[in-house]
């Protein structure tokens, strides 16, 4: 990483313990330990030296006054680029361009490698790709970390860090290996042979897709590319001098308290850990505008129901609405409400109360009448639910696991058979003195396998070691061993004297000999 100030767990523990207590010498502290790092960040993300200084003095001011409200003292590294990034995001709607860019090496080792670098960062990572490939590589910080500063989970920091680092050091890979990799692997001599000059990004893209399915180029990728190496390139951008007193006089003079506090609002949203909420990720509560109507209609039909409940209730429990008597004005006509018409019936004169008011000598007078046969009454079927639909469970992702075949009889050469099962594995390979695995690292997709050659150094002698193997799927050893090359029987003792034989008799004569004289 680039050389700002080392700063461990420790250090940050004590200096969120002098923020929280008020310490006097705890905004130089502060300043002197992450102002190198933000200032950097900051100007990554807005381009804009003058703005940064703006966003990094915010920041940690806000630190300063709100050290309050960070739950965790572990988080505090991962809590100040938040408050950074929040201050940049701010002022990016609102930055002109206008101010001091960042610096610029002017004479790079690798003019191409470097240009190539600023290309893809620039270029064909998303913003969040390289904010997090920006934090995780070049700035140090774990997955967890880089996604508590973008608001995103750990494992979405880690497979968005997975996929931007995958794509700069294939393309950085594409470069260095057309340039020493030739011998190694014949398909990619066979693509860059004819070729002169710098990569075309078309040419640059076949190479990177190239390496990324090739095992021997992945190996070499592997060894001669990395990621930090190649962030490492762009230089450092230093803060202005003048920003360190300006930080020490906003946080204790009591004369800047009003812009203290200024500065303090703007970060006015965050969340129950004490980090600063970007405004892409507030939730509105807004009641969404489209359920205005949804709710009127609703508030209308409650109401027709209860007139409805409340026009049903006739003198009788089992009485229909349609049945109830009154009277005409007649002296002794009594005759059963008809059901009203719609068009020409008004609802309200129902239940008029003037209509039920009779006097006491009309009602005496009156016969009892013979009601009519009564309608049916028509039983509505009530309404039916919907039915609930299961709760759908998220499958469970299968577990990696890798399989290791030792070879069966070794006598300096053999292979080594790997398989993957259940996802993709990532695997590396340790071997012992005296022994040499090809290759020795690389990753395989769920269900594939691969063969590895196994040699002894010096198969002449004998001896035994080990390859061991380390990955996402398990660990696994093969032990082997080998005789070396054994003489050979038919050759004369050194030791003692060589029987001659003599130039007229040869050894099958002798025999003969021997046997006729016995």
């Amino acid at each position: 990483m680039p050389g700002w100030p080392d700063v461990d767990r420790a250090d940050d523990h004590r200096i969120l313990d002098a923020l929280r207590r008020g310490d006097g010498q705890a905004p130089a502290r502060l300043y002197d330990a992450y102002a190198e790092r933000l200032h950097d960040y900051a100007c990554a993300l807005l381009g804009d030296r003058d703005a940064a200084a703006e966003a990094v003095h915010d920041a940690l001011v806000t630190a300063h006054g709100c050290a309050a409200r960070l739950k965790e003292p572990a988080r505090l590294r991962a809590w100040l680029y938040a408050l950074a990034r929040f201050q940049c995001v701010a002022r990016a709607k609102t930055a002109t361009g206008q101010g001091t860019p960042p610096p610029v090496l002017d004479d790079p080792e690798d003019h191409e490698l470097a240009e190539l670098v600023r290309e893809v960062v620039a270029g064909e990572l998303s913003k969040q790709e390289r904010e997090v490939l920006e934090l995780s590589v070049r700035h140090g910080l774990t997955p967890s970390e880089a996604g508590s500063v973008l608001g995103l989970t750990s494992r979405q920091a880690a497979s968005r860090l997975a996929r931007a680092r995958d794509h700069l050091e294939n393309a950085a890979a594409a470069v260095v290996l057309a340039r020493t990799g030739r011998a190694h692997c014949p398909d990619l001599s066979a693509m860059v042979d004819s070729w002169e000059g710098p990569l075309t990004p078309m040419l640059r893209r076949r190479l990177s897709g190239h390496i990324g399915g090739c095992e021997v180029c992945t190996e070499g990728k592997q060894r001669q590319v990395s990621a930090a190496r190649l962030l490492d390139m762009a230089p450092v951008a230093f803060p202005p001098i003048s920003l360190r007193r300006r930080v020490i006089e906003t946080c204790g003079s009591p004369e800047l308290d009003h812009t203290r506090t200024l500065i303090m609002d703007r970060a006015e949203s965050f969340d129950r850990t004490g980090f600063p909420v970007a405004a892409e990720h507030r939730r509105s509560r807004r009641r969404p505008r489209r359920l205005a109507p949804v709710v009127v209609l609703a508030a209308g039909v409650l109401a027709a129901t209860g007139a409805a409940a409340w026009l049903g209730g006739g003198d009788e429990p089992g009485t229909p609405t349609a049945m109830r008597l009154l009277p005409t004005g007649g002296p002794s006509h009594a005759v059963a409400l008809p059901e009203p018409d719609p068009q020409t019936q008004d609802p309200e004169a129902r239940n008029d109360p003037e209509d039920d008011a009779e006097p006491e000598e009309d009602a005496a007078a009156t016969p009892t009448p013979t009601p009519p046969a009564a309608r049916p009454t028509v039983t509505r079927p009530p309404a039916r639910r919907p039915a609930t639909q299961p709760t759908r469970r998220r499958p469970v992702p299968a577990a990696p696991r890798l399989s290791v075949g030792c070879p069966a009889g070794f006598d300096g050469v053999g292979s080594v058979r790997l398989s993957a099962a259940g996802a993709a594995v990532r695997w590396h390979a340790t071997v012992s003195e005296g022994l040499l695995l090809l290759p020795s690292s690389g990753t395989l997709r769920a269900g594939g396998s691969a063969s590895l050659s196994l040699v002894a150094e010096d198969p002449a002698a004998p001896g035994s070691g080990t390859v061991a193997f380390s990955s996402n799927g398990g660990a696994a050893t093969c032990t082997v061993s080998w005789d070396g090359e054994k003489p050979h029987t038919s050759d004369p003792p050194t030791d003692g004297p060589t029987p001659s034989v003599g130039p007229s008799e040869s050894p099958q004569a002798s025999e003969t000999a021997e046997t006729e004289h016995s």
